[in-house]
């Protein structure tokens, strides 16, 4: 690790979004121009469900082809750039393809597939991907994956979104639930099983309600479950669950499994799911299930979910959907998380040694527990390779830029008040970094 973290390159300054892209109509020329550019003229991405609604409107295959609205779409069509692909594998595997040292498991060129948990992009021969959506923030582990995988160079990453984690259900006789902060962490730490506790009192479950609970969740490593165990672990504490006196509490993970790993003896049932569309059908399918899933997930598929109240005004019950406003942040640099959380559950952030700022990190202590409105939120990046992207070199630097661009931005309708999802502000993402950072 200490090889990698020595490499270095030198950041080079003066790219400018505003290349002048020529129009050329002749077909000679479009021949001449594709023998330079090689073969590959889509750009390759996915990872992240989370944003997937946002980035590339429909969802209902793995495999998206970007359709109008989408932040993709506009990106390929408002700035005049290539096509571009995404392939919903969840963040966790996405990482696993950026990191390309073990494509045996995770590779780009792999199959995206339509049912199963994709193990790839769908790319065509290349050898890393163009870019990646990931709403779990790098780990050293991550880091030290990428190190393993490139003989140069360094991942870069970028927040490009945030999103409000809807927690959705589906019972007979329930039409709408209301829940307090203090409801959703019993619910998900074990604690109420069953529709008939009289803890669900005022919430919306009639009094004649009866049926056990099933928790649904995401078996992938996902950011969706990073961002709701951020939340988990930051706003529950320690509970002891069985009478067994031992007080334990939410680890905040990618992983779900490992998250809630001392409460999952304790639901009434399980329903494991890969991706937050996978999530979101399991609950339409099991009628008496609570699970998460990213709100703009939840919208598409017509399902139910909760209205939930912060603590800062526990009477008021905000409805995710309405989420959407820009989103300020502040950002640390040259940072990663540690591969172990601290003694509560939490995250902490791990310096690398590194000072090029080219890797940017939102603590994620800053969004665990809003002081208002909607209190479940993650954020959401989009990463790419410092070297390695040959002629799409100045593609790849405006795709990272897209979440920033007005007139991307502005074209994007799945994105925004309404949606479930947000861009960012107060961010310090400039083309100038983002081309000082991805080079060739």
């Amino acid at each position: 690790m200490g090889g990698f973290y020595a490499r270095g390159y030198t950041m080079r300054h003066g790219y400018s979004m505003g290349q002048t892209r020529m129009k050329l109509a002749a077909g000679a020329v479009l021949m001449c121009l594709a023998s330079v550019a090689g073969a590959q003229t889509t750009l390759v991405g996915g990872g992240a469900t989370l944003p997937a609604v946002g980035y590339g409107g429909d969802v209902s295959n793995r495999l998206i082809t970007p359709t109008n609205g989408s932040l993709l779409y506009a990106y390929s069509h408002v700035s005049g750039n290539p096509a571009t692909t995404y392939c919903q594998t969840g963040s966790g595997t996405g990482k696993k393809i950026l990191a390309g040292n073990d494509t045996g498991v995770a590779n780009v060129s792999a199959a995206c597939n339509a049912t199963a948990v994709p193990t790839g992009f769908g790319g065509t021969g290349l050898t890393q991907p163009h870019f990646v959506g990931s709403d779990s923030p790098l780990s050293a582990s991550d880091y030290a994956a990428y190190g393993a995988g490139h003989s140069v160079g360094q991942p870069v990453q970028l927040p490009a979104v945030a999103g409000a984690i809807a927690i959705v259900y589906k019972k007979t006789g329930v039409t709408s639930l209301k829940l307090t902060e203090t409801q959703v962490c019993q619910i998900f730490s074990g604690q109420i099983t069953s529709w008939s506790d009289s803890r669900l009192a005022g919430s919306g479950v009639p009094n004649t309600a009866t049926g056990s609970i099933s928790i649904a969740y995401r078996s992938d490593g996902s950011g969706t479950s990073f961002a709701l165990t951020n939340h988990l672990s930051a706003k529950c504490g320690a509970t002891s669950i069985g009478g067994n006196g031992v007080a334990t509490s939410f680890k905040t993970n990618q992983s779900f499994a490992t998250a809630a790993a001392a409460y999952l003896s304790s639901y009434a049932g399980t329903l494991p799911a890969s991706g937050n569309p996978a999530v979101v059908a399991a609950v339409l399918a099991n009628d008496g299930s609570i699970g998460y899933a990213e709100t703009a997930n939840a919208l598409t598929a017509g399902a139910k979910f909760a209205s939930i109240a912060n603590d800062s005004a526990p009477t008021t019950f905000v409805n995710p959907s309405n989420y959407g406003s820009p989103l300020a942040v502040s950002l640390s640099y040259d940072k990663v998380i540690a591969d172990a959380v601290d003694t509560n559950g939490r995250p902490t952030l791990q310096a690398l040694p590194l000072t090029n700022q080219c890797i940017a990190v939102v603590d994620p202590s800053n969004y665990a527990t809003p002081a208002s409105g909607y209190p479940i939120l993650a954020v959401s990046y989009l990463l790419g390779n410092s070297q390695g992207n040959g002629s799409q070199l100045a593609n790849v630097q405006s795709l990272l830029f897209a979440p920033y661009n007005s007139a991307i931005r502005t074209a994007t309708a799945n994105i925004g008040a309404g949606t479930g999802l947000s861009f960012l502000t107060n961010a310090d993402i400039t083309t100038t970094k983002i081309n000082g950072c991805v080079v060739n």
